[in-house]
């Protein structure tokens, strides 16, 4: 498996993309199945979110060590999809409500990774050396194991406003 940081996100925006077409295949009608998928579909999302928002950005920003640099323009943080996910979590799958979360939820991730993939992994393809996106790569793999499964807080090393 190749430790490249970018390999390893891109890797992950696939499994997440094969969890939302597996839910949405689900029979609307059975509520405990997608309410269990939905939740690993929560756990996933917030553990890729933590690696992106609290290790690979804080790390590429140090490498850069400019704030402004072009290639943490196309940054944006996971805070809009956090918040989502914690509100899946929070609500039982036979809520008449929890479907248009998870598909809500599913649209803005799907968004954000395809932005990701477009703009920012070219972008930081492009600016960091190879050795540099390996050992980012080994590091988002040893934090993985430990990462939160929760947001408690704002996100730290995000820059103040950026969109979610």
């Amino acid at each position: 498996m190749s430790s490249d940081a970018i390999v390893l996100l891109k890797q992950e925006h696939k499994d997440l993309q094969r969890l939302f077409k597996d839910y949405r295949a689900l029979d609307p009608a059975g509520s405990a199945a997608r309410g269990e998928l939905a939740q690993q579909i929560v756990h996933d999302l917030l553990v890729h979110s933590y690696l992106v928002d609290e290790v690979l950005y804080p790390l590429v920003s140090a490498l850069l060590r400019d704030p402004a640099h072009e290639a943490l323009r196309d940054y944006r943080d996971h805070a809009a999809i956090d918040r989502l996910c914690e509100e899946v979590a929070a609500r039982p799958a036979d809520d008449p409500g929890f479907a248009g979360l998870v598909d809500a939820l599913l649209s803005a991730a799907t968004q954000q990774m395809s932005q990701e993939e477009r703009e920012w992994f070219p972008r930081l393809r492009a600016t960091l050396r190879r050795k540099d996106l390996q050992e980012i790569g080994v590091r988002l793999l040893a934090v993985r194991e430990t990462a939160p499964r929760h947001r408690p807080g704002p996100v730290s090393g995000a820059p103040q406003g950026a969109p979610g």
